[in-house]
């Protein structure tokens, strides 16, 4: 007799783990849909299917949650992974035009059935049905968020927290606050870096630039539409003559003139390494790199071994904790000319990348990163030689972790300058938005 489970198809049923797995377990979404993907047997257009129901309902998960709450007196009641379903039934309707109503209605009205109850079956079907009738109103914001204050009726259309419309309001305005929540809902282009220390890398981006689906070229970098790629993109990742790198992550290490730092550079939060691979095929000499994951710098190293780059001394040690002399000494450096500090942070920058950092954080554990970056800049500063550089990077737009954060490092350090302060333009197409800083050591 076939499970239950099994009676669910394919895309469908894999979608359906996964935003359980990341709303319900605050797990990460890329991690949570690459793991579910390898571990079955499922098609191509399948897979494609799960990654578009994954990705499109967590960003708009709070709209299509006003919008099924029309007709339920109360979802939370409702068995999560049933409310699941209605959310990723809702999402084909509203979202996905190759996919008939009923087809979708049908996949959702069956599982429930048989996974809870013919009474909750019923309740799905009329729900999906009375949201069907809505037609194009259910694609009209003032329809949708009606009666709201006009913070809640962002946050519902945006399906972004309320606390986070209310800050970029206050910190930034409401033209430049529709910038982040509209970026926050598309789906974010493809980033690619051709390996310049490859041989043939020059020909490479030039023929990779050439193709039609190509949106941009700076440098080494490369832009594609979100789900495009070009062909035999998976041998060239395998032979390490591309990297998978988002542009705006690419432009705010370049707009830092990385050709000028002097070395040894230590990148004091290096993580799985986009940032230090990028600058070692730039010729920049990152000679120290550090981390509190032994799983990021395990995973940093195989991308070294896949570029064939020479892999710099690591120290699994956090950067808000200062590093004993006599281990610095062991390595051979007790201070450096330049510090790379691409510190953690909240990830508000990068929501269309990462879609489901919007439900993971709050404001207390912002607050918490705030205090993190501060000490690193403080820990990173200390190992600093005079006249110096101190790179702070973070992907999120959020005044206390960018340029407050700056003002507050320069109040309490003496000899302490801040050279520039960059943040991705407002007219960006990468969807995605850095801040750095440049400090210097008189």
């Amino acid at each position: 007799m076939a499970s239950k489970k099994a009676l669910l198809p394919p895309a469908r049923a894999v979608a359906l783990e996964c935003v359980n797995d990341i709303l319900e377990h605050g797990h990460d979404l890329q991690a949570v849909l690459d793991g579910k993907l390898r571990g079955v047997r499922i098609s191509m257009p399948d897979a494609a299917l799960c990654t578009e129901l994954v990705y499109g309902y967590i960003r708009l998960r709070d709209r299509i949650s006003a919008l099924l709450g029309r007709f339920l007196r109360d979802s939370s009641k409702l068995p999560p992974k049933s409310r699941i379903a209605l959310g990723l039934a809702a999402y084909e309707m509203l979202f996905l035009d190759r996919i008939p109503v009923y087809a979708s209605v049908d996949w959702c009205v069956q599982y429930i059935k048989r996974q809870f109850s013919q009474g909750l079956g019923k309740l799905a079907n009329a729900v999906l049905r009375n949201l069907d009738r809505m037609g194009a109103a259910a694609h009209a914001m003032d329809e949708v968020t009606a009666g709201m204050d006009r913070v809640d009726q962002l946050a519902v259309w945006y399906s972004c927290p309320a606390w986070i419309v209310r800050m970029w309001l206050e910190a930034y305005g409401e033209e430049q606050t529709l910038v982040y929540l509209r970026a926050g809902i598309s789906s974010a282009p493809v980033g690619l870096r051709v390996n310049r220390r490859k041989e043939g890398a020059d020909a490479l981006v030039e023929e990779l630039a050439g193709h039609p689906d190509c949106l941009a070229r700076e440098g080494y970098a490369l832009l594609f539409p979100a789900g495009a790629a070009p062909v035999g993109m998976k041998s060239m990742l395998a032979e390490g003559q591309l990297t998978r790198q988002s542009l705006a992550s690419q432009e705010v290490l370049a707009v830092m003139e990385p050709q000028a730092w002097q070395g040894p550079v230590w990148d004091c939060c290096c993580g799985r390494g986009g940032k230090t691979t990028a600058l070692l095929e730039a010729g920049v000499p990152v000679r120290y790199v550090s981390d509190t994951s032994r799983e990021r710098l395990r995973g940093m190293r195989e991308e070294l071994e896949r570029l064939g780059l020479e892999p710099p001394f690591s120290l699994l040690r956090s950067a808000a904790e200062p590093v004993a002399a006599e281990v610095w000494e062991e390595l051979g450096a007790v201070s450096f000319r330049t510090i790379l500090a691409d510190v953690p942070c909240s990830g508000l920058g990068t929501l269309s990348r990462r879609p489901d950092a919007r439900y993971h954080r709050t404001e207390e554990g912002v607050r918490g990163l705030v205090e993190t970056q501060a000490a690193i800049l403080d820990n990173a500063y200390a190992h600093l030689e005079a006249g110096g550089r101190l790179i702070y990077i973070t992907c999120t737009v959020n005044p206390d972790e960018n340029e407050r954060q700056i003002a507050a490092f320069l109040a309490r350090t003496e000899g302490a300058e801040c050279r520039r302060e960059w943040h991705t333009p407002s007219d960006s197409p990468y969807m995605e938005f850095f801040y750095a800083a440049e400090l210097r050591r008189r």
